[in-house]
């Protein structure tokens, strides 16, 4: 991976966060409680956001839709009040998701997930060993080749990308240092229920074992998995040091999250509030990606103080080399780009 991950991402384009179609003969969610723009006579907001997350309070993404509820409420002179509701009380991500597309929340944010439901011939940008660092994944999903995928999003799943939040690196944990593929062979490796990534570590020789998220601690614990793989902050946030020996920088993805509007919601607004909508939402994506690159070295130092040994000196290209026939295979058979096109963005 290159230096460029300690560095500040540059600002996202307007292009990036604006997709070219929307969604015609939309109707007023019951959520507005007045369409125009002057605020209610009895000085309650125009328009209320409920932003569903199922990741618990302090995670980088609530922060993020926090930083929204602050900026738009500010800017909006009170026409917009926002909520967030974190913890997943709304139920799952694909849960969250889905209840933007039906309209019952007006927002949403989280990981990949409305890539891999409805654009999934693009979920090439949410699967290890394919994108080297932050600035080509900004540069490949603000490219005109990926717009299809955020217009995918708009028309089947009614919601509209407003920025893209990085979260970190995804290195591997496990009970020894792994600095070599040979470190890895028959290990049994906890994973996403993502067929992609199953695929790619398969090839690469360890063992996945899919397992739920809020089951990773207990996996590692009872022995159901020897290892796993994930950013810093997933690590300290579920105290893996104390069921995991060592984390190894594998630099094998660039983890990111997204804030997603209801595209009816969206287009009920006028052009002014649109550009408002998609000015702070920009924003608050921008200053969650900073924040969350400010403090991924801070977590690592802290998972090291805790015990756990960092190990640095891991041969990332060799477990690139090793994934090449998986992800080479999911470009011919799946992805709607070819990987010279992802690597030259």
């Amino acid at each position: 991976m290159s230096d460029s991950n300690t560095d500040k991402p540059s600002r996202l384009t307007r292009r990036n966060v604006i997709a070219a179609a929307g969604i015609s003969g939309v109707t007023a969610l019951a959520g507005c409680t007045g369409g125009d723009t002057g605020g209610a006579d009895d000085g309650s907001p125009s328009y209320t956001i409920n932003i569903g997350s199922t990741y618990e309070p302090g995670h980088i993404l609530v922060r993020t839709a926090e930083d929204f509820k602050e900026r738009i409420e500010a800017a909006s002179d009170g026409r917009f009040s926002v909520t967030v509701t974190p913890g997943g009380s709304l139920g799952g991500e694909e849960d969250i998701v889905r209840a933007v597309q039906s309209e019952s929340i007006e927002a949403q944010t989280g990981g990949g997930i409305p890539i891999s439901m409805y654009a999934p011939e693009y979920y090439f940008v949410d699967t290890p060993f394919i994108i080297d660092d932050w600035d080509q994944y900004q540069r490949v999903v603000d490219s005109d080749a990926f717009q299809p995928a955020l217009d995918k999003i708009i028309e089947q799943g009614r919601q509209r990308s407003l920025g893209v939040v990085y979260r970190g690196v995804r290195h591997f944990t496990a009970n020894k240092p792994v600095r070599t593929p040979a470190d890895v062979q028959g290990v049994n490796l906890r994973l996403p229920q993502l067929e992609d990534w199953v695929a790619i570590w398969e090839e690469i020789g360890a063992s996945p074992t899919p397992v739920a998220l809020d089951e990773l601690y207990s996996a590692l614990q009872q022995g159901v998995a020897d290892a796993s793989e994930g950013p810093a902050q997933q690590v300290s946030a579920f105290s893996l040091e104390e069921v995991q020996s060592h984390y190894s920088l594998t630099n094998h993805m660039i983890q990111t999250g997204g804030l997603y509007i209801s595209e009816p919601f969206f287009q009920q607004l006028s052009a002014d509030d649109q550009d408002l909508v998609l000015e702070t939402g920009s924003a608050a994506c921008e200053w969650a990606s900073n924040t969350a690159i400010e403090e991924e070295e801070s977590l690592i130092d802290g998972l090291e103080e805790r015990g756990m040994t960092i190990v640095r000196d891991v041969d990332a290209d060799a477990f690139r080399d090793a994934g090449t026939p998986a992800v080479e295979r999911l470009f011919d058979e799946k992805y709607a780009l070819s990987w010279d096109d992802v690597r030259n963005a």
